[in-house]
């Protein structure tokens, strides 16, 4: 018999084949990050008027997600299972961008709130946590902290 001089003991060899071939699980005490809440909109807040015309490419755009036309409205159901996404027009306001919906506006508020994604006049839908205007700032719209957001429609050509 011979010997091996750097024999990998069996219990070794079993533990890593079921460490590689178990699923990953979360350590509780790891220091990941939770995903940031979504306040899912209203149905009133999750629809847009839409030209007849338009309404084939703003669906093309919506692929894989659900949404549907209503009598001369987009609806939008959910967008990437995250629910209902807050849906209207993007406005400025000084430095600040809004998302004026149906149900009233929103200040866009997150890194993705940026006119370079979505600038006055882009009809878009988004998707974060929305917080109400403190005492401090009267008549001040909510606050929604992007988490995801995504483009329908360029400005109507009036507007570019």
């Amino acid at each position: 018999m011979t010997s091996v001089p750097h024999a990998i003991p069996i219990a070794a060899v079993v533990a890593l084949a079921l460490a590689v071939a178990s699923p990953a699980v979360a350590d509780p005490g790891a220091d990941v990050a939770a995903p940031a809440p979504v306040t899912p909109a209203p149905l009133s807040a999750a629809s847009l008027a839409v030209d007849p015309a338009e309404a084939p490419a703003i669906l093309a755009r919506l692929v894989g997600q659900r949404a549907r036309l209503v009598a001369g409205r987009l609806v939008i159901d959910d967008i990437a299972g995250e629910g209902r996404p807050w849906v209207g027009v993007v406005e400025r306001h000084g430095a600040a961008l809004w998302l004026r919906t149906d149900d009233g506006p929103l200040r866009l508020d997150g890194p993705l709130a940026r006119p370079r994604i979505a600038g006055p006049g882009y009809r878009a839908w988004a998707i974060g946590a929305v917080t109400p205007a403190g005492p401090a700032t009267p008549g001040a719209p909510p606050t929604l902290r992007l988490r995801r957001v995504g483009i329908l429609a360029r400005p109507p050509a009036r507007l570019r």
